[in-house]
Protein backbone atom coordinates (compact mmCIF):
# COMPACT_ATOMS: atom_id res chain seq x y z
CA UNK A 1 0.00 0.00 0.00
CA UNK A 2 2.72 2.12 1.10
CA UNK A 3 3.80 2.63 -2.88
CA UNK A 4 0.31 3.71 -3.81
CA UNK A 5 0.23 5.83 -1.32
CA UNK A 6 3.12 7.28 -2.34
CA UNK A 7 2.30 8.04 -5.80
CA UNK A 8 -1.04 10.38 -4.54
CA UNK A 9 -0.59 13.74 -4.98
CA UNK A 10 -1.21 15.77 -1.64
CA UNK A 11 -5.28 16.74 -2.66
CA UNK A 12 -5.72 12.76 -3.42
CA UNK A 13 -4.64 12.01 -0.18
CA UNK A 14 -6.49 14.65 1.94
CA UNK A 15 -9.68 13.37 -0.26
CA UNK A 16 -8.45 9.62 0.80
CA UNK A 17 -7.89 10.53 4.61
CA UNK A 18 -11.22 12.75 4.75
CA UNK A 19 -13.12 9.54 3.11
CA UNK A 20 -11.51 6.81 5.98
CA UNK A 21 -11.99 9.15 8.92
CA UNK A 22 -15.33 9.13 7.69
CA UNK A 23 -16.12 5.82 7.04
CA UNK A 24 -14.29 4.79 10.44
CA UNK A 25 -16.42 7.18 12.31
CA UNK A 26 -19.05 5.73 11.08
CA UNK A 27 -18.43 2.48 11.48
CA UNK A 28 -17.43 2.88 14.81
CA UNK A 29 -20.87 4.54 15.67
CA UNK A 30 -22.81 2.08 14.04
CA UNK A 31 -20.79 -0.85 16.12
CA UNK A 32 -21.69 0.90 19.11
CA UNK A 33 -25.32 1.61 18.49
CA UNK A 34 -25.69 -1.84 17.27
CA UNK A 35 -24.13 -3.42 20.39
CA UNK A 36 -26.41 -1.01 22.91
CA UNK A 37 -29.25 -1.68 20.81
CA UNK A 38 -28.64 -5.12 21.17
CA UNK A 39 -28.00 -5.05 24.55
CA UNK A 40 -31.19 -3.49 25.08
CA UNK A 41 -33.32 -6.09 24.01
CA UNK A 42 -31.21 -8.57 25.60
CA UNK A 43 -30.08 -10.71 22.78
CA UNK A 44 -26.36 -10.59 23.23
CA UNK A 45 -26.49 -13.59 24.66
CA UNK A 46 -28.86 -15.69 22.55
CA UNK A 47 -27.38 -14.59 18.38
CA UNK A 48 -24.34 -14.77 17.90
CA UNK A 49 -24.87 -12.30 14.85
CA UNK A 50 -23.61 -9.74 17.08
CA UNK A 51 -20.66 -11.60 18.13
CA UNK A 52 -20.09 -12.44 14.40
CA UNK A 53 -20.55 -8.64 13.04
CA UNK A 54 -17.83 -7.93 15.97
CA UNK A 55 -15.39 -10.02 15.14
CA UNK A 56 -15.53 -9.16 11.33
CA UNK A 57 -15.40 -5.54 11.85
CA UNK A 58 -12.01 -5.54 14.00
CA UNK A 59 -10.69 -6.18 11.30
CA UNK A 60 -11.14 -3.73 8.90
CA UNK A 61 -11.24 -0.64 11.79
CA UNK A 62 -7.86 -1.57 12.27
CA UNK A 63 -7.02 -1.58 8.40
CA UNK A 64 -8.52 1.60 8.25
CA UNK A 65 -6.86 3.18 11.43
CA UNK A 66 -3.30 1.69 9.63
CA UNK A 67 -4.14 3.36 6.03
CA UNK A 68 -4.68 5.98 8.17
CA UNK A 69 -1.55 6.29 9.50
CA UNK A 70 0.46 5.40 6.79
CA UNK A 71 -1.06 8.51 4.81
CA UNK A 72 -0.01 10.89 7.99
CA UNK A 73 3.44 9.67 7.44
CA UNK A 74 3.73 10.39 4.21
CA UNK A 75 2.12 13.81 4.98
CA UNK A 76 5.13 14.36 7.61
CA UNK A 77 7.74 12.90 5.06
CA UNK A 78 7.30 15.44 2.21
CA UNK A 79 6.76 18.41 4.81
CA UNK A 80 9.80 16.87 5.99
CA UNK A 81 11.28 17.03 2.07
CA UNK A 82 10.44 20.54 1.59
Amino acid sequence: MTNKIQELSEAELLKKLSRLRTLTVIHVFALGLYWVSSIAMGIVVDHMYVWLFTIISFPILILNFKTMNEIKEEFEIRKNVI
